[in-house]
């Protein structure tokens, strides 16, 4: 599984890198600032990706559509300490959840562990297209 983490606090993305790597995800990215997110996700397809809202620059919300079109069947969770009132439909309708921080270490493994299921799924339903499957 392939996984983003979007923020500019370098403790919550090696605290995020940590528990990933303890549950085995070892192709782990991480970016500071949103403009990175979107150059990562313009090369490479994600299973996972975290968030932040408030970032020098964009903010994470404002990036979304393009990340979701670029990544579709990526979970996309933002992680913030700041998560505005009101969001419009269009932004919330690309964001799979949202969690406020501090996110728990038990929260954070549900999450990789959904993202893992979900991916999982996806490859196991492409298979279903190669000549061997259609064999069995």
């Amino acid at each position: 599984m392939k996984i983003l983490l979007v923020d500019d606090e370098p403790t919550i993305t090696e605290f995020f890198h940590r528990i990933a790597t303890v549950r085995g995800f070892h192709d782990v990215e991480i970016v500071a600032s949103a403009e990175d997110a979107v150059t990562r996700v313009l090369r490479s397809n994600f299973d996972l990706i975290t968030l932040d809202v408030r970032m020098p620059g964009v903010s994470g919300l404002e990036i979304i559509a393009v990340v979701r079109n670029m990544n579709p069947h990526a979970v996309i969770a933002v992680i913030s300490g700041f998560i505005p009132e009101e969001i419009p439909e269009e932004v919330m309708s690309c964001i799979d959840v949202m969690l406020p921080k501090p996110v728990s270490v038990e929260t954070f493994n549900a999450l990789l562990a959904g993202a893992l299921q979900l991916a999982e799924t996806l490859e196991g339903i492409r298979l279903l297209g190669e000549p061997t499957a259609v064999l069995r």
